[in-house]
């Protein structure tokens, strides 16, 4: 089932050879979960959600062809965690901060979401950078920042979430009072 699948993929145009090469000897399980990671990676190289598409669709025939109950939950299981990838690369990254106004120094939590999964995110209030975090597998976080001593009172901007691989951004606006 692995040889038929891994040929599915490579007659749609996204070879899996190279990547999966030391995997072949593994579980249908080992190969389906390789091969969503090297479409992610593809993903994240080219800017792309193709690869993604082309494992899903292969591991939706692997479903319906699987000898085994075993490589047919494998095959969903992978083509699962391939869509919901796929999902999130294509939504757009959303932030929430709450208060939207606060004085420097006082703590105001960041929440986002849709950014790529495992992503490192970097944070700012203004044009100061305040922290960098990993986002969860779904892509989302929930993080307490500071309120930069620098943050002018009175002064409307914005707090900004921009994911380092998938140079998605999302902005929220904020106020600094005195």
């Amino acid at each position: 089932m692995a040889i038929t699948y891994i040929e599915c993929t490579k007659g749609r145009g996204f070879d899996l050879t190279t990547e999966l090469s030391g995997k072949l000897g593994g579980t249908f399980k080992v190969i389906a979960d390789a091969s969503v990671e090297a479409a992610y990676k593809e993903n994240k190289e080219e800017n792309t959600v193709v690869g993604l598409q082309i494992v899903s669709d292969c591991l939706r025939i692997a479903e319906s062809s699987a000898d085994t109950a075993v490589d047919r939950s494998a095959a969903e299981e992978s083509r699962q965690w391939a869509d919901l990838i796929r999902q999130q690369v294509q939504q757009t990254a959303h932030i929430e901060i709450a208060p939207s106004q606060a004085r420097a120094g006082a703590s105001v939590v960041v929440s986002g979401t849709s950014f790529y999964p495992d992503e490192t995110v970097a944070i700012y209030v203004h044009a100061t950078l305040v922290t960098q975090i990993r986002v969860d597998g779904q892509g989302a976080f929930s993080v307490t920042i500071t309120v930069p001593k620098n943050a002018l009172p009175g002064f409307q901007t914005a707090v900004t979430v921009t994911g380092e691989t998938s140079a998605k951004t999302a902005q929220a606006p904020f106020e600094a009072l005195p």
